[in-house]
């Protein structure tokens, strides 16, 4: 019996040789992926699913790095008419095997979509409806994030290699379902849209998937680093035509948590009256003093 209880040694190190696509064959990388819309020459929206999609810049410019498989639709179309769409999904098992099959090397596009799974509806953006290269997006998804190619070599440039290209994606718009929006703002409520989630190519005629259990949360840890970071950190997030100062941030230390966010939202409100859209210590004061009754 208490041999059930003795801690188990590790296993030894293996080396595992770096294959191609080494992330899904010589190695375990789990991660969501997006669907993104395109539209062909003959006027045809079609989806590729991609696993590797990732943020790249995030915060005076919003992009997304695709890598992709050189001469796919989705890369043909995007380098053709220079515009897209990136759906995300919640997880239905009905729909898996139809993403898989989305994914497919070497069909046409009218071909690809015959069997596709997923209802197309027009752009949220009500100025791209005119617009023929404009793809339509998954009326069941949960996000939309409408792009466009950003090419140019100075912002970006790897060549890639014969098989691989690496598509730098300019965020034009980002639309959520209402639910989802408000949910961004609800701080400490856990509910998060049930992603699926991929493995990728596995054991040369497998596609590895998984579906993510309830999310859970752990506090901002206490008394370490500087205070005003943290207040920073939230602030900066809030806005995007708002910025806080390191100084007016330092101002706003003694808040208690549950009220920083809404302290910041009010001063971000007072300053977008005044046309400011940097927040400095003398403005910070200024609110605290008018808060305060101060002449």
């Amino acid at each position: 019996m208490l041999n059930f209880f003795k801690k188990k040694p590790h296993d030894n190190w293996a080396e595992s040789p770096m294959h191609d696509n080494w992330y899904q064959s010589s190695a375990y990388f789990l991660s969501s992926f997006a669907l993104i819309t395109t539209v062909s020459e003959k006027g045809i929206t079609t989806i590729g699913p991609y696993q590797l999609s990732f943020p790249f810049g995030v915060i005076n410019r919003r992009e997304w790095i695709v890598i992709s498989r050189r001469g796919s639709n989705t890369s043909t179309h995007l380098k053709r008419v220079k515009k897209c769409a990136m759906n995300w999904v919640e997880y239905d098992h009905s729909k898996i095997k139809p993403i898989v099959d989305l994914g497919y090397p070497g069909q046409e596009p009218e071909d690809k979509m015959k069997d596709c799974p997923f209802e197309l509806e027009e752009t949220p953006t009500i100025a791209y409806r005119a617009d023929p290269d404009r793809p339509k997006v998954i009326k069941n998804a949960f996000q939309v994030c409408e792009c466009e190619l950003n090419d140019n070599p100075e912002d970006f440039y790897y060549k890639g290699t014969e098989d691989t290209e690496y598509l730098l994606l300019k965020i034009n718009h980002i639309f959520l379902r209402e639910q989802w929006r408000k949910n961004l703002d609800l701080g400490d409520d856990m509910k998060i849209p049930n992603m699926p989630i991929t493995f990728g190519f596995r054991n040369a005629n497998q596609f590895w998937f998984a579906k993510h259990k309830k999310a859970f949360w752990l506090p901002t840890p206490e008394g370490k680093g500087a205070q005003h970071d943290a207040v920073m950190y939230i602030a900066n997030r809030i806005d995007t035509e708002v910025t806080f100062t390191e100084n007016a941030c330092k101002q706003l230390t003694g808040i208690p948590k549950v009220f920083v966010k809404t302290a910041l939202k009010g001063i971000i409100a007072e300053a977008k009256k005044q046309g400011i859209t940097e927040i400095n210590q003398s403005f910070v004061e200024m609110i605290n003093q008018k808060r305060s009754g101060a002449s």
